[in-house]
């Protein structure tokens, strides 16, 4: 499947700027096509990412990335973060919560990828109109 954009976005982890990521998600997803239903699940699982993140890095002044790949019929998100703690954000999710909501709101979840500065990536395809 060929790639046709790369949205990169990189915001400070600070929780006033989850809207930016939340927006960019939406428009992203909105111009592929995605019904309105779809766009905001999206929305909630990026915003369940970037909240977690923002609760791991503490007091630090680190950031984070979100990438945006569109292709054909699938947008895939990809977290990265220079954040020392980041590694695997839901280690640590006791009640499994924020996985659950995430796992229920994405296609694929890729939690921790091989790639050390990697966080989780996820994948929401756009289901064929018949």
């Amino acid at each position: 499947m060929e790639l046709n954009d790369k949205i990169t976005l990189s915001l400070p982890c600070k929780a006033e700027y989850v809207s930016v990521a939340r927006l960019t998600a939406a428009g992203v997803a909105y111009r592929m096509g995605f019904d309105i239903d779809t766009v905001e699940d999206i929305k909630v699982a990026v915003s369940e990412v970037c909240s977690r993140l923002i609760n791991v890095s503490g007091k630090n002044n680190g950031g984070y990335e979100i990438l945006y790949e569109v292709y054909g019929s699938k947008l895939i998100i990809t977290f990265s973060s220079d954040i020392e703690r980041a590694g695997c954000i839901f280690e640590d999710d006791e009640d499994g919560l924020g996985v659950s909501i995430i796992k229920a709101f994405m296609d694929e979840v890729e939690f921790c990828p091989d790639s050390r500065e990697r966080i989780l990536s996820m994948t929401k395809y756009i289901e064929e109109k018949s």
